[in-house]
């Protein structure tokens, strides 16, 4: 378990990487006040955009959305799962 929490940080180096996570965050959040699935979408996209930056920028596999895809299965997307639930569920 701690390796893919390790994978999952090592798979958010760079400060654009971050910068477009951020981005990314946000709108899910005002996805999440709004209760608008669009915004929450939307928001989950741009975050895996900065995966296909970092990786395009330095071709280190370990920057490939691929790469990241077991931890983030773990850790990001049941909760991403919950977001969606959340913003469906409750009007």
């Amino acid at each position: 378990m701690n390796a893919y929490l390790r994978e999952l940080i090592e798979c958010h180096d760079g400060a654009v990487n971050r910068l477009i996570h951020l981005v990314g965050f946000v709108l899910i959040g005002l996805g999440i006040i709004e209760k608008n699935l669009m915004l929450v979408i939307t928001g989950a996209l741009i975050q895996e955009l900065g995966h296909w930056y970092q990786y395009e920028k330095t071709k280190n596999i370990k920057y490939s959305p691929l790469f990241c895809f077991k931890s983030q299965l773990i850790f990001a997307y049941p909760l991403f799962a919950l977001v969606i639930l959340y913003v469906l569920l409750v009007k």
